[in-house]
């Protein structure tokens, strides 16, 4: 917040009004005014605001029934494609909370020898997922927010500026209700396509992504064949989202390997689509 201070006027001599052929300057006529006008506590009037209505009004706090069944759902079925679908579209136009908590700009160390804040500001919470990425948190409901932390703040803000701003931030992933038991993983592929408001098919689950891998196999002689399928039981949560399995007769030289996960990098359509990925190798 800021203030605003002007110089200290000299009032008219008493008794002297201006002449009929003095007319009072613009700036005269509009200090006058505001010295009138109700102002706030910085000064400001309030005249000319624009009061926008709160779309958080008659809020309770509790999460959106339709978003909290999907992400029951695929807690009950992580390896079900459609119902990984259903918590993207539930989740769009729905608020969420942001969690703030307080962070110390400025300590020292007490007559009682113990640490103390002098200041403090608000700051959003971001999370380091397994694999070192920053991950940015959001609630569906307050009470999971408290039971994640107890001295968070919970802001209420839309689902699309919520991911929109993981994304502005560098931030490839978003995890919803981080603790809960239908906690939910939003990653990379599908944040983009949500801000966008496409469709969205996880990589595992993707027959483009599937065909586009199968035509890069082609390439290597020592491939006698390959399967996709989610990276791990609980593709929801964490860890790689897509497995690639080369199946190969006999053994392969590491930088066969390596060659054939250079050929999946190069290909700008596969990175699109695909948030993170672990290969395994198999005797056919």
């Amino acid at each position: 917040m800021s203030t605003h201070s002007h110089e200290p006027r000299r009032p008219d001599e008493p008794g002297h009004s201006p002449e009929p052929h003095e007319p009072r300057s613009a700036a005269s006529a509009d200090q006058a005014g505001d010295a009138q006008a109700p102002t706030d506590s910085a000064g400001q009037a309030w005249a000319g605001r624009d009061l926008k209505p709160n779309p958080f009004s008659g809020d309770t706090g509790l999460a959106d029934a339709a978003l909290l069944e999907a992400m029951t759902q695929v807690a009950q079925a992580p390896l079900d494609p459609a119902a990984h679908q259903q918590v993207v579209r539930a989740l769009s136009g729905t608020r969420l909370y942001a969690p703030i908590v307080p962070m110390a700009l400025d300590q020292e160390v007490g007559e009682n020898g113990l640490m103390a804040d002098n200041s403090s500001e608000m700051a959003m919470v971001r999370l380091q997922a397994e694999d070192g990425r920053e991950c940015t948190p959001g609630f569906s409901g307050i009470p999971p927010l408290t039971a994640w932390h107890s001295d968070a703040r919970p802001v209420p803000i839309e689902s699309e500026r919520l991911v929109l701003g993981a994304i502005e931030a560098e931030s490839q992933l978003v995890v919803l209700d981080p603790g809960a038991e239908s906690s939910f993983l939003l990653r990379r592929p599908a944040m983009f396509a949500f801000v966008q408001s496409q469709p969205w098919t996880p990589s595992w689950a993707d027959a483009e992504v599937a065909g586009r891998l199968r035509a890069i196999a082609e390439s290597f002689p020592w491939l006698a064949r390959i399967g996709v399928s989610p990276g791990s039981n609980s593709v929801h949560l964490g860890g790689p989202e897509l497995g690639i399995t080369l199946g190969v007769e006999s053994e392969v030289a590491p930088e066969e390997v390596r060659r054939f996960q250079e050929a999946v990098a190069g290909d700008e359509d596969l990175v699109a689509k695909i948030d993170s990925l672990a290969i395994r190798l198999v005797e056919v």
